[in-house]
């Protein structure tokens, strides 16, 4: 009885396309809603500017701990040169 409601048929529909695969075939509510998250995201740009601001920041953050471990780094490896060469 429920093979015959047009509901049923295009929700089959959509569940066999080539895109989304069926439910149950490890594609869940999470995975439906993420991949709308990402089409909103790049539709609206918010991926873009997400990435510019993530990438900023980390390299902001990678100069910033390589100018405060720069001269602990070099004194370490004066000691373990120095070292070796008296040895």
């Amino acid at each position: 009885m429920i093979k015959n409601n047009v509901g049923y048929k295009l929700w089959k529909g959509y569940g066999e396309h080539k895109w989304f695969g069926k439910w149950g075939e490890g594609k869940d509510m999470r995975w439906y809603i993420y991949r709308l998250w990402i089409w909103l995201g790049n539709k609206s740009g918010y991926l873009k500017e997400y990435n510019l601001v993530r990438d900023k920041g980390l390299l902001k953050a990678r100069r910033a701990l390589e100018k405060a471990f720069t001269p602990q780094l070099e004194k370490l490896l004066k000691e373990e040169s120095g070292g070796k060469n008296t040895e």
